[in-house]
């Protein structure tokens, strides 16, 4: 195992409260799913960060800030975070209202991000204004459509189904920043990650609680399980998995 992966595991990841219910059914899907595509995600990050540290110029700092307020920028994080706030039927949120905490403060966490890769955007004098990132196309696309798309679907699946989103993905979020701090000296960019680590980490332990506290019956587990298969094949390319299945649709009254 690679030494971050090692670390963050022994730290975030293996340490659980006892008689949480959700623990095995987590731990499980933790050693069969999710460590694979976490190392080999974290490998491929380690080695384009090799690559980059050679090039004798600055422009992959730029691609990478324009990707990062692509992803976290306002009017997107806004738009997915508020979908998944909506997974929760009114009638549920006085019994899920500490998940539906941890989503609205999300919603300020992602917007803060963008604001992050506009620093580094600003800071190295590639925009003179937030406002000019307007009017660059790489600043407001995003080439994900399988994760933001499974966002705008989290109402139509289950309310926990997010959990397998927020243990993976931000998992994958808080080793790519470990990997940068860990091998990049330039403090803008250093900036750039260590000012997200304590809230994607924040977002990776949401979805450990999801999964140890409140996925412990055979149908949350198996919406989690659909979207992680869903997530794992359609980003990071393990395996192949159908797309999760919506939940049947209430009767009228």
């Amino acid at each position: 195992m690679h030494p971050i992966l090692e670390e963050f595991c022994d730290k975030w990841v293996w340490p659980t409260m006892p008689g949480a219910p959700g623990a095995e059914f987590r731990l499980n899907l933790t050693r069969e799913k999710c460590l694979p595509a976490w190392e080999a995600i974290l490998e491929r990050t380690v080695h384009d960060i090799e690559e980059e540290l050679t090039s004798n110029d600055e422009e992959w700092k730029r691609q990478h800030a324009l990707r990062g307020y692509a992803a976290e920028g306002v009017h997107m994080s806004i738009k997915q975070m508020s979908a998944q706030l909506l997974s929760v039927d009114i009638g549920d949120q006085e019994n899920l209202i500490d998940l539906q905490r941890m989503r609205a403060r999300q919603i300020w966490d992602e917007c803060k991000h963008s604001k992050l890769h506009a620093d580094v955007l600003l800071g190295k004098g590639w925009v003179a204004n937030e406002r000019e990132l307007m009017s660059i196309a790489q600043a407001n696309v995003q080439p994900l459509p399988a994760y933001f798309g499974l966002s705008m679907m989290f109402p139509h699946i289950h309310p926990l189904a997010r959990a397998a989103q927020n243990y993976y993905t931000e998992a994958n979020a808080c080793l790519g920043i470990m990997a940068y701090i860990k091998m990049v000296d330039d403090p803008l960019v250093v900036h750039e990650h260590l000012s997200q680590r304590d809230e994607e980490l924040m977002h990776f332990m949401e979805g450990k609680f999801q999964l140890d506290f409140h996925c412990a019956t055979p149908e949350s587990q198996h919406h989690v399980e659909d979207a992680l298969g869903y997530l794992l094949h359609q980003i990071g390319g393990f395996g192949r998995s159908p797309q999760p299945a919506a939940a049947p649709m209430k009767a009228a009254p």
